[in-house]
C-alpha cells in the first residue's frame, strides 16, 4: 500500500494521521487538510486526491457513508439519448431504468463536494429515501466515455465545421484542390514557355509578399532587443487550474521519460491535470502506458476511430474532457522548463483579456546528432529567441510552434480550437486568435525538444509542415463569415503577408538565386535583357539581398541569446537549408493537391546527444 495514503473516516470527531509525517501529530487530519487547501485556493477533496493522500475510492465511500448512500467503482449504464458534455459538468446523471425506478450517480467535485460534505456532517442533507448511488469522479467519467465517448468526440471534432466552415481546411478537396494545383501547373508552364512572364512573377513575388514580409521581420527585430521582466511568480492560492494535453501516436520508446518529465512540473497538483491522448488502434504505446505507475493527476484519454487521423484531432477530443481553466500543449519528446505553467499563468494574470495565448521557446536538445538537426536548431533559435518575441511585443499575428501553447480555455472555446482538417493546426490557429481580435505573447520559458536527424525524417515533417501553410493561406483568402473580423485593415494584411511568405519564400527563394547568379555570369542573359528588366532584376537582387541580411541578424540574435555559435560554414550551410526547403515546398504542393489532410508522421526518440542544460537565454 502507498505509505502517503492515509486510513480516514469523515466523522465529527478528531482524525489522526498515523505514523510519521510533517504534519503535527495531534492535529486532526481533515482540519489539516482543510487549512492546506484553502493555502492552495482548492478543495479538501482536490487536495488529498490529487497529492495522492488518500485514494478517491475511500473518500468517497466515507462521504457515501455520511449520506447514507450506496457508493461503487464499477462501470455505470447511464440511461440513453442524453448529452454526455452536460453530464460531465453536471456531475450527476439518471441510470438506466429497472423495474421502472430511475435511480440517479453522482460524483461532486470542488465546491459540490464541500457543500455535500458538510451538509451531510451536520444532518441537514440525507438521500437515506432515494434511489442515488455514489461514485468517484475518476469512474462517473469513465462511465460517461464508455456510453457517450464517440458521440463526444464526434462533436468536438466538427465543431469548426459545423459552426464556422470558412475557418476550417475541411472543404480542400475535389474542385478547390484541383483549380489550386491547375493554376501552380499553369505558372510553371507559363514560366519556361515564356521568359517575360516569369521575370514579371518573380518581381510581383518579391514585391508581395516579400517585401512586406521583410519589413515585418525587421521591425519584430527591432522589438526582439527590448528586454522586459517576467516579474513575480503568483502564489499557489492564486494560480488558476490547468490542463496538460498530450497527444501520443506510435510512442512507445519515449514513455518512461514522457512520465518523468511530466511528473517534473512544479504546480499545485490539487489545480493539474494531465490528459493523455492515445489512439484505440495504437496497441503498443496503449500497453507501455499500462505499465507505468501513473499519479492520480493523470487521464489516459481513447480517441476513438474517426477521420481524420491528426494531431489536431486529438487535441480537440482531448479539450472536451479537459476542466481546467488554462489549456497547454506538448508533445511525446517534450522536456518544459518545471516552472513553466507557473510563468504563463502569471503573464496571464498580469495581461488584459485579449490575451488569448502565451507561446513558450522551444530550443532543439539533439542539436550534435547530424548537420540536419544542426541546422534546425539555428533556424528555430532564430524564430523563438529572436524573431517571434519581437512580433509579439510589436503586437503582430504570430504563427503558434506545435508545442508549448498555452490558452485561456474560453478563448479557446471561442476561437472554435483546432481545426482537425488543417496538419499545421499551431499556425492556423495562431493566425486564427489574430482574426479574431485576439493577441499572443512570448516568454521566455523553454521547452526542449527533438529535431528530426536523418534527411527523410525531415522532408516529411517540413513537407506536412508547408502543405499545412498552403492550407491556412487558402482558408485566410475567405472572407470571415459571420464571427467577426480583424480589428484593423493593417492586421488583416499582416496575416496575408505572413501566411503567402512561408510559402513562397520556400518555393522561390532557392530559384531566385540560381536566375540572379545566371544573369550576372551569363553574358547571355546581360546582352537579352532590356532596360526595364534590368531595374527590375536589380530590384529583385537587392531586396533579396536585404532579406538575407535580416536572416542573418536573426540568426545571429537567437543563436546568441541560445548561447551557441553561429558560424560562417553555418551560414553556408542554412543555404544548403534553403535549397532542401524548397524540395519539401514542391513535394507539399503535390500532397496538398492528392491527400490535403494525410499527417506525415515525425518519429520521436531517436537522438542521441542533448544539450539539455548547457546554455541559457540571455
Amino acid at each position: 500500500m502507498n505509505e502517503r495514503l492515509y486510513p480516514i473516516t469523515l466523522s465529527p470527531t478528531a482524525y489522526q494521521i498515523p505514523g510519521p509525517t510533517k504534519v503535527e501529530s495531534e492535529a486532526p487530519f481533515i482540519e489539516w487538510a482543510y487549512r492546506c487547501s484553502e493555502k492552495d485556493g482548492t478543495t479538501i477533496d482536490k487536495f488529498l486526491i490529487q497529492n495522492e493522500l488518500v485514494s478517491a475510492e475511500l473518500l468517497y465511500q466515507c462521504l457515501a457513508s455520511i449520506l447514507h448512500v450506496s457508493f461503487t467503482t464499477d462501470i455505470l449504464l447511464i440511461a440513453p439519448s442524453l448529452d454526455g458534455n452536460i453530464l460531465l459538468k453536471a456531475e450527476v446523471c439518471p441510470l438506466a431504468e429497472f423495474n421502472q425506478t430511475p435511480s440517479f450517480v453522482i460524483a461532486p467535485t470542488g465546491q459540490n463536494f464541500m457543500a455535500l460534505l458538510l451538509s451531510g456532517s451536520l444532518g441537514a442533507l440525507t438521500f437515506a429515501d432515494e434511489n442515488v448511488v455514489l461514485t468517484t469522479p475518476q469512474n462517473f467519467a469513465r462511465s460517461i466515455r464508455n456510453q457517450y465517448g464517440g458521440v463526444i468526440a464526434q462533436k468536438a471534432v466538427n465543431k469548426i465545421k459545423h459552426q464556422a466552415p470558412y475557418l476550417s481546411a475541411h472543404t480542400f478537396k475535389g474542385k478547390n484542390v484541383t483549380a489550386f494545383s491547375f493554376l501552380i501547373l499553369l505558372f510553371l508552364f507559363l514560366s519556361f514557355a515564356i521568359p517575360t512572364f516569369w521575370q514579371t512573377a518573380i518581381f510581383s513575388l518579391t514585391l508581395f509578399p516579400g517585401v512586406p514580409s521583410i519589413v515585418l521581420k525587421a521591425i519584430a527585430l527591432g522589438h526582439s532587443m527590448e528586454q522586459r521582466s517576467s516579474g513575480l511568480i503568483l502564489t499557489d492560492r492564486d494560480l488558476p487550474s490547468y490542463t496538460i494535453l498530450v497527444p501520443l501516436y506510435r510512442e512507445k520508446a519515449i514513455i518512461p521519460q514522457l512520465i518523468d518529465r511530466l511528473k517534473r512540473i512544479n504546480y499545485p497538483k490539487a489545480k493539474l491535470e494531465i490528459k493523455i491522448l492515445v489512439e484505440m488502434d495504437d496497441i503498443e504505446t496503449r500497453l507501455a502506458l499500462m505499465m507505468q505507475e501513473l499519479p492520480s493527476i493523470f487521464d489516459i484519454v481513447v480517441c476513438p476511430f474517426m477521420d481524420p487521423r491528426t494531431k489536431p484531432r486529438a487535441l480537440n477530443i482531448g479539450l472536451a474532457y479537459a476542466r481546467g481553466d488554462y489549456i497547454v500543449v506538448y508533445d511525446a519528446e517534450d522536456d518544459p522548463d518545471p516552472d513553466q505553467l507557473k510563468k504563463a499563468a502569471t503573464y496571464f494574470y498580469h495581461s488584459h483579456s485579449k490575451l488569448g495565448c502565451v507561446q513558450c521557446r522551444l530550443a532543439i536538445d539533439n542539436m550534435a546528432d547530424a548537420w540536419i538537426s544542426r541546422m534546425f536548431a539555428f533556424e528555430y533559435a532564430g524564430l523563438f529567441d529572436a524573431l517571434l518575441p519581437g512580433m509579439a511585443q510589436g503586437r503582430q499575428p504570430i504563427p503558434l510552434g506545435g508545442t508549448s501553447n498555452h490558452f485561456r480555455r474560453s478563448v479557446l472555446d471561442a476561437c472554435f480550437a483546432w481545426d482537425p482538417w488543417n496538419v499545421t493546426e499551431d499556425a492556423d490557429l495562431g493566425l486564427r486568435l489574430a482574426r479574431l481580435g485576439y493577441e499572443t505573447a512570448v516568454i521566455d520559458s523553454t521547452t526542449w525538444e527533438e529535431a528530426p536527424n536523418t534527411l527523410k525524417a525531415w522532408i516529411n515533417q517540413r513537407t506536412r509542415w508547408l502543405k499545412g501553410w498552403m492550407q491556412t493561406a487558402m482558408v485566410i483568402a475567405r472572407p470571415m463569415g459571420a464571427h467577426g473580423a480583424c480589428s484593423s485593415r493593417a492586421l488583416k494584411f499582416q496575416i496575408v503577408t505572413i501566411s503567402l511568405a512561408s510559402i513562397t519564400s520556400a518555393m522561390f527563394n532557392p530559384l531566385i538565386v540560381v536566375c540572379i547568379t545566371w544573369m550576372i555570369a551569363s553574358p547571355v542573359a546581360n546582352n537579352s535583357l532590356s532596360p526595364i528588366e534590368w531595374i527590375q532584376w536589380s530590384l529583385v537582387g537587392f531586396i533579396f539581398l536585404f532579406h538575407c541580411v535580416v536572416s542573418f541578424l536573426t540568426l545571429q540574435m537567437g543563436t546568441r541569446r541560445r548561447g551557441w555559435k553561429f558560424y560562417l560554414s553555418d551560414g553556408i550551410g542554412m543555404t544548403l537549408y534553403a535549397v532542401l526547403k524548397c524540395v519539401a515546398a514542391w513535394s507539399a504542393l503535390w500532397e496538398f493537391g492528392v491527400s490535403p489532410s494525410h499527417w506525415r508522421k515525425t518519429e520521436h526518440g531517436r537522438s542521441r546527444t542533448s544539450q539539455r542544460g548547457m546554455t541559457t537565454i540571455s
